[in-house]
């Protein structure tokens, strides 16, 4: 009996001792060693074409390069491909002599060609196979309509590819910079099948830095010494940590464990007196979403007098309190039109008047009389972190004391969510939705196709979109754009709440990152450690 008890004092002690060495590791850094990122979330895979979150997005921009990139101004620059040239729906792209993958072979146009059919190959089943589809013949070859062959890209020659499109695309550029548009080498992937990108010697980098650790917790990059520009990366190291719980988060930058990181609301004021806070929008809107397939929600002026009712400057200041930026419409600020910012042509608020009582109350009345209820109850479905739950308690407040409308609020994890809205399984659902690229299209595409054309304009919205999608960049496009969003709020198929804003940690010491404001992308491509 003593001796167990002297055993498991030893072991305690011994436990003890490797946790502060381990504490102590950390704090014993340097920063010009190794900056540590907080992704903050899981992510699925790093799989560059078969990504499912913005997270795994940051780790592949660092790890991969498509053939274009964006300079610090996020103007279109040459990545993999040197230049290009337009003519029409064909794109001719000439690839470095410079580019190579990291174990040191050249990255050719065949590369490309390989990894594009597989995005579209439907057996992949790619989530973010669509974002490829303006490519000639995809979505046909994605549907099994036509052989890979027929695709609109070819290699004329190992360092001149061309890419043909159905019709003219604003936005193609900008998914030429993304993940999904990388090259993958042939030789490498075949023999590793499904085990391509899921352990670190079944990974192969051509970008700006290479994965040297990989476990569930961390990720651990260096420069790559093959990256064609790598004298211009000054920051020899990055490592990427997961830490969840955000008060957690906040002892952790304390006591120097983390260099950059988002963080709540919780202690946002001492972040900005220290100046070590980045604020930016990162496009993404919260909003309400309807059940259209219940009856009672098929009542335009009862979802109207939800919208209106919602008291949003209240709502931002007063719940959120982290700077995020009150909704009237579905496009953010941020994203680009014809000519600058698309809201800049058509800006937001005069879309409704929102905290209006007075004409909520009247339209409920009005809603209650036609569907022949004197009282309704419905269910408020959220994810059950601890902004959302704020957040969905106060919608309930506002409904309960402004209209006298009853809910039950459900309050679920985020994967529970998802499969409650896929089902129908819900009445009124707090929503978000992050756009993909830098087009108004990556908001729009979200609602076509939907169900329930004799509730709202489905139809007119879905050519509408088709016909948007053709069209290339001009004031006629934005005009068309305005039309398809314009539907969507007076036929309150949502209910827009507020845009988000990202709030970061950085220390002082990181000078030269770019925040890429759709995808939320923290570039450190022109970083540097201020000594």
């Amino acid at each position: 009996m003593k001796k167990n008890r002297i055993l498991m004092l030893f072991i305690l002690f011994a436990l003890a001792v490797i946790g502060a060495f381990k504490i102590n590791e950390l704090k014993n850094r340097t920063i010009e060693e190794m900056v540590i990122f907080n992704l903050g979330s899981d992510y699925n895979t790093l799989d560059p074409h078969l990504f499912t979150e913005m997270i795994a997005v940051q780790v592949d921009s660092a790890i991969y390069e498509g053939l274009l990139t964006l300079d610090r101004e996020g103007k279109y620059t040459g990545g993999v491909a040197e230049n290009f040239v337009e003519n029409g729906n064909i794109m001719i792209f000439n690839i470095r002599d410079d580019a190579k993958w990291s174990d040191g072979s050249s990255i050719t146009a065949g590369d490309f060609v390989f990894a594009f059919r597989r995005v579209l190959d439907p057996k992949v089943a790619a989530q973010f196979s669509e974002m490829l589809f303006p490519v000639k013949n995809a979505e046909n070859y994605y549907n099994g309509k036509v052989s890979a062959e027929e695709l609109g890209i070819r290699a004329i020659n190992d360092k001149t590819l061309e890419i043909e499109l159905e019709y003219p695309t604003a936005y193609f550029k900008y998914i030429l910079t993304l993940p999904i548009s990388v090259p993958l080498k042939e030789e490498f992937y075949v023999p590793r099948g499904d085990r391509y990108a899921v352990k670190l010697e079944d990974f192969l980098f051509n970008g700006p830095y290479k994965i040297v650790k990989l476990n569930e917790d961390e990720i651990e990059l260096e420069k790559n010494e093959n990256y064609w520009d790598k004298e211009n990366i000054k920051i020899e190291k990055i490592k990427y940590v997961i830490s969840k719980d955000f008060r957690v988060v906040d002892n952790l930058i304390k006591n120097k464990e983390i260099d950059m990181s988002r963080v709540e609301n919780y202690h946002l004021a001492n972040y900005k007196k220290e100046k070590v806070l980045d604020t930016f929008l990162n496009g993404r809107i919260w909003y309400l979403e309807y059940n259209l397939e219940n009856r009672y929600l098929q009542n335009k002026k009862l979802r109207k007098s939800i919208s209106i009712v919602i008291d949003r400057e209240k709502y931002v200041n007063e719940i959120k309190k982290d700077g995020s930026i009150s909704a009237k419409s579905v496009i953010s600020d941020i994203i680009t039109g014809y000519e600058g910012k698309y809201r800049n042509s058509y800006p937001d608020k005069d879309y409704f008047r929102d905290n209006n009582i007075t004409e909520a109350k009247k339209l409920y009345e009005e809603a209650l009389k036609e569907l022949g209820v004197e009282k309704l109850r419905l269910n408020l479905l959220s994810g059950n972190s601890d902004p959302e739950i704020l957040e969905i308690q106060f919608i309930q407040e506002e409904l309960r004391t402004k209209l006298g409308l009853e809910t039950d609020v459900i309050t679920v994890p985020f994967k529970e969510r998802l499969s409650k809205t896929r089902a129908d399984d819900y009445d009124i659902v707090l929503n978000t939705w992050s756009p993909k690229y830098d087009d108004p299209l990556s908001y729009l595409e979200r609602w076509k196709n939907k169900k329930n054309e004799n509730v709202w304009s489905k139809t007119e919205y879905n050519i509408l979109i088709d016909e948007i999608s053709r069209m290339n960049g001009s004031n006629n496009r934005d005009k068309k754009i305005n039309e398809a969003e314009k539907i969507l709020i007076d036929e309150v198929v949502i209910t827009p709440l507020y845009y988000s804003v990202e709030n970061h940690y950085r220390n002082p010491k990181i000078n030269g990152i770019v925040r890429r404001p759709v995808t939320g992308i923290t570039d450190f491509r022109w970083a540097y450690i201020k000594k």
